[in-house]
């Protein structure tokens, strides 16, 4: 295993974004036994965890699998449940056929208007 991959996933998000702060606090409610690890895109070291420049990573919320895939926004979502209790409902939910476009719209829409994209 690299030393510098974490053993399990990494949430990068915006933590001068208070409607992200709120979903930050509302997964560690959620993944009672610690599973994703929670990385502030203000840290050093998200860039080069995600392999992605700054300005990508300030579009919308990244996570790193263990695997080293990197996915973002609705995707990072859908991504992080396989580690949560219960998320393989909402993983069902957004496999199906036109679930994750809806959704990634809905993210972009949501991250537009509450979230300071680009800051």
């Amino acid at each position: 295993m690299d030393p510098e991959r974490p053993a399990g996933p990494v949430v990068i998000y915006n933590d001068a974004c208070s409607f992200c702060r709120r979903w930050v606090e509302y997964l560690r409610r959620w993944d009672r036994a610690g599973h994703v690890a929670l990385l502030p895109l203000q840290d050093d070291r998200a860039p080069a965890l995600a392999g992605r420049p700054r300005s990508a990573l300030e579009q919308a919320v990244h996570v790193v699998l263990p695997t080293g895939e990197v996915a973002a926004g609705a995707a990072a979502f859908r991504a992080i449940c396989r580690f949560l209790p219960g998320g393989w409902l909402v993983r069902v939910v957004l496999s199906l056929p036109g679930a994750l476009p809806i959704a990634e719209r809905l993210y972009y829409y949501v991250a537009r208007r509450w979230g300071p994209v680009g800051s």
